[in-house]
């Protein structure tokens, strides 16, 4: 028997199988979810290419909200239920998660070589209970994670849905000096499309990818530098936000395409010096430790550990 996992993002969706009894995904692959009508018809490819035999259960972290036993992805038309998966390919259960609630659930079973720190702080362990994973690429989310004798609950979240904190809102209208009709709600701003569509309305130039206005920072273009920079200040002013909201003295845990090539950018000392400075003019509240998920499989992790706690 074996049991299936999925991490279902905007762009991509991962796969892996566990064998009965095993605590390492295995057979991982990628596909493209421009090759394929939906999540159903992904999975069918997986199943074929991997020749798996009887599976018990599947267990699928989703980038969107995820209520009832249903869910659907924020950022494409693909719609889930657990019911009518269970009934299309067999399976005993059929366990739907968000995506940021995946990596909530495998934060306890990853490697330090998973982790890479970003900001250290000497925050005090009390109240080391709750903790935050804060998910940057094609989305934005977050999800809450407290801990409670020994084990772990990942609370629902669609922070990114909610609306852009007036600080960031002017930080991203002074620089791109007037209206930003694209933003509608906070991860519009922050998420990477955000930073594409910032870079080109700041410079009139048609819109590219932010990963090449990463790219192009990089290499010493100017306006790239300042673009990536000032995106660097706005999400570094959100996740003081998110820090007051949430109080997560146990840590930050970023994750996210976005994030990462922001990191490996020259905004890098940019972001951190925006997490160092106070939430508030109220708040007393230390830094908090903050730390970048690197382990590719980590969402696979945490379906796992999901699927294992409630089997």
């Amino acid at each position: 028997m074996a049991l299936i996992l999925a991490d279902v993002g905007g762009t991509n969706v991962r796969f892996a199988s566990v064998a009965e009894g095993s605590a390492t995904p295995a057979q991982i692959q990628r596909f493209q979810n421009d090759d394929y009508a939906s999540f159903d018809a992904a999975l069918s490819a997986y199943r074929a290419a991997i020749g798996l035999g009887v599976v018990s259960a599947l267990s699928v972290a989703v980038a969107g909200p995820v209520t009832d036993g249903k869910a659907r992805l924020t950022n494409r038309g693909w719609d889930f239920s657990a019911e009518a998966l269970a009934r299309a390919h067999g399976f005993g259960r059929v366990y739907l998660l968000n995506d940021l609630s995946a990596l909530g659930y495998a934060l306890d079973s990853l490697a330090a070589d998973g982790l890479a720190p970003v900001l250290e702080t000497d925050a005090p362990a009390s109240g080391a209970d709750q903790r935050l994973v804060v998910g940057v690429g094609t989305g934005f989310n977050v999800s809450p994670v407290l801990s409670l004798g020994g084990s772990s609950v990942c609370l629902r979240a669609e922070a990114g849905l909610g609306s852009l904190p007036s600080r960031v809102a002017r930080l991203l209208e002074d620089y791109v000096g007037g209206e930003t009709p694209w933003v509608r709600c906070a991860e519009d701003a922050v998420r990477g499309p955000g930073l594409a569509e910032l870079h080109a309305a700041a410079t009139g130039l048609p819109k590219i990818d932010a990963r090449d206005v990463i790219a192009a920072a990089n290499t010493g273009d100017a306006a790239a530098d300042a673009s990536v920079k000032i995106y660097a200040r706005m999400l570094g002013e959100l996740v003081l936000d998110l820090r007051l909201l949430y109080m997560p003295q146990g840590g930050i845990f970023m994750a996210g395409s976005v994030v990462r090539g922001l990191l490996d950018s020259p905004a890098r000392d940019t972001f951190i010096d925006t997490l160092r400075a106070p939430a508030s003019v109220k708040s007393s509240l230390a830094p908090v430790p903050v730390s970048l998920i690197t382990q590719d499989e980590a969402a696979l992790r945490g379906c796992l550990a999901f699927a294992q706690a409630w089997a």
